[in-house]
């Protein structure tokens, strides 16, 4: 004998819980830590198998990017590269 199956639109229990009123857990996050979420291509997923390998290549570039100067900022003489003091008082 096959069950019968439930429609979205029939469902009873749709008619009975109202949530309008519902609100977020706030021990969700201090329970399962606060995770982020990005989703990647389909072609990218391909490239990065798991989520180390992802983490690995974000850290190389974030590390590239702050070590990154200027060619200009590179050609001047290292003592006028210090940070400038302001002379207002």
């Amino acid at each position: 004998m096959k069950k019968k199956t439930v429609d979205a639109e029939d469902d009873p229990l749709d008619r009975e819980i109202d949530f309008s009123n519902a609100r977020p857990n706030p021990y969700f996050v201090a329970f399962h830590g606060a995770k982020v979420i990005r989703v990647l291509e389909p072609e990218l997923a391909e490239l990065f198998p798991d989520n180390e390998s992802v983490n690995d290549a974000l850290r190389t570039v974030a590390a590239s990017k702050k070590k990154k100067v200027s060619a200009r900022r590179a050609a001047l003489p290292s003592a006028s590269r210090a940070p400038r003091r302001s002379t207002k008082r």
